[in-house]
């Protein structure tokens, strides 16, 4: 459209230009060709589209600040708390995805008597705007296929927690155990968002596509291996099988969801990281030596100012070269008046052309009734 069109234009003016993934980049490079066209300082620099990832103030080094290292064992220890989701309740985010592997679950534990899996609570937590009507529609979708999943298995239906219940403390499924449950959680706090990330055993990420996504990394920063589409940026994040499992997608068919290889797969990766609770804690600590290593601030800080100093320097040779074609002082005199010797002339002509047929007073300037025009048009405003 235009607006891509424009936008494209004026970002094509820009020394250098700095997206969040290789996945965001590759969207750019879909929609803004012409960016990635060659140009004379990327001989020295190579292409002028780069990649800074988001960063977080890791807990490593929170702990190294503080000369503590006491809480990098107490994070290895296996944890029984619930299996928790943090995304905006919007359809796009695909949350009806991780219900439907909790079904699956529920099945494999309840009708089949799988043994191996004691299946703990699940949280689905995110943003709520009661004003919003995709949040409102979509959170009470979500639920009827909450009830109607636990109905299934002849268990207690969903609970709803308001911010202002959020203080209460009266989720059983907060805790570091749990019975099967299903949980909402409208607009945590960062108090309740902490003790998520503090009792979680299992964190899913269900978005599909998604340019990058923080909260993969607040989870690892936690030591809470990540359950994630395979797309977008949770590839770059997650090193599948070390610090998590990505699943891959195909669109889930209504009426199939326990076909669908996405769902199955999602339900494979809960039931594998929740009966190997010491894997897993190793898989969570993994996790967070690598959020502190490639996504903790320290690291961002680097690149940044790598990243300032690369676009200085391009800039500097930019204007070094429009400034080395600039013709001398003299000529450019010559040339501002010819200009205006030019702009003259073409009033003069205008003027006479204008009092020739009879638009314009002979003792009246050009501009003055240029002004008259304006104020009946818009007012007195000059």
């Amino acid at each position: 459209g235009i607006l891509d069109k424009t936008e494209e234009v004026t970002m094509s003016y820009s020394d250098l230009v700095v997206v969040n993934s290789l996945f965001t980049r590759a969207q750019v490079e879909k929609t803004f060709p012409t960016l990635f066209l060659p140009r004379d300082d990327e001989r020295d620099h190579g292409e002028r589209i780069k990649v800074l990832y988001p960063a977080i103030e890791s807990s490593l080094s929170r702990e190294r600040a503080n000369n503590n290292n006491t809480d990098e064992m107490t994070t290895k220890k296996s944890r029984t708390g619930p299996i928790v989701s943090l995304n905006r309740f919007e359809r796009k985010k695909n949350v009806a995805l991780l219900l439907h592997a909790y079904d699956l679950l529920l099945g494999r534990v309840v009708s089949k008597g799988d043994l191996t899996i004691k299946l703990p609570p699940l949280i689905i937590a995110g943003g709520y705007d009661p004003l919003n009507v995709e949040n409102v529609e979509h959170l009470a979708e979500l639920r009827t296929l909450a009830d109607t999943i636990l109905a299934r298995y002849n268990l207690p239906r969903s609970k709803v927690y308001s911010p202002s219940s959020d203080q209460d403390s009266t989720s059983s499924a907060t805790t570091q155990e749990g019975n099967a449950s299903i949980e909402f959680h409208l607009s945590v706090s960062n108090t309740k968002r902490k003790q998520l990330l503090s009792v979680a055993c299992v964190w899913c990420y269900t978005p599909h596509r998604e340019h990058f996504g923080i909260v993969p990394l607040e989870s690892m920063d936690a030591a809470v291996p990540v359950v994630a589409i395979r797309s977008g940026g949770p590839m770059e994040t997650i090193v599948d099988g070390v610090t998590g499992i990505l699943v891959d997608y195909e669109p889930i068919i209504v009426g199939q969801e326990k076909q669908s290889a996405t769902v199955c797969g999602f339900a494979d990766a809960i039931a594998k990281l929740i009966s190997h609770p010491e894997q897993t804690a190793e898989m969570g600590q993994r996790g967070k030596e690598r959020v502190h290593e490639i996504f903790g601030m320290e690291t961002f800080r680097k690149q940044w100012w790598e990243l300032l100093e690369e676009a200085q320097s391009r800039g500097r040779k930019r204007h070094d070269r429009i400034c080395s074609s600039y013709p001398s002082l003299e000529s450019s005199i010559a040339r501002s008046l010819r200009e205006m010797l030019i702009v003259f002339l073409l009033v003069v002509a205008l003027t006479w052309t204008l009092r020739t047929c009879g638009m314009l007073e002979d003792d009246t300037g050009l501009i003055g009734t240029l002004k008259v025009h304006y104020r009946r048009i818009v007012g007195d405003e000059l």
